[in-house]
């Protein structure tokens, strides 16, 4: 790692820790942690790092959030989303999956998707091939909220 992107852990750090206040010595500590964390997260394979390149690689699209249901053989949040009807879903639904609930960053999708039901939302789906597969999931790697949905198609 390079000398500026050190500096540049120092600087976040820093200003994670907040102001330093009467004690200098616990404000370092809380320097130091956050270094060590900022550091964690700027290493390839973090979940931050994993996150980032999910939603950089990821097809975005609007649709209404019908259901969200947990899939038995994965654990993970099962999405019905409504979109326009295209040849891919003749119907006008398409199913997008979270991470596998098992995980922090799965089930903290599972519940922001729970919340959103009845909604219009923002979906990034990124393609990814399964562990020790070659079938390919669709899963969201970032959901936002365009308010209550008027009606059951997307715009």
């Amino acid at each position: 790692m390079e000398q500026a992107d050190k500096n540049q852990i120092v600087i976040a750090a820093v200003t994670a820790a907040g102001p330093v206040g009467d004690d200098r010595a616990a404000w370092s500590d809380r320097v130091v942690e956050m270094a060590a964390q900022i550091t964690a997260m700027s290493s390839p394979n973090s979940d931050v790092m994993t996150t980032i390149d999910s939603v950089i690689a990821a097809k975005v699209f609007t649709a209404v959030l019908l259901e969200i249901k947990k899939e038995a053989s994965s654990t993970r949040g099962l999405l019905t989303l409504k979109t326009r009807v295209s040849e891919h879903a003749p119907d006008g639904t398409e199913q997008a999956r979270t991470e596998r609930t098992d995980t922090r960053a799965g089930i903290a999708m599972a519940r922001r998707c729970r919340a959103l039901v009845g909604h219009r939302v923002a979906v990034w789906v990124d393609v990814q091939t399964m562990k020790n597969s070659t079938n390919k999931v669709r899963v969201i790697a970032h959901i936002e909220d365009l308010g209550e949905a008027e009606e059951e198609v997307a715009a």
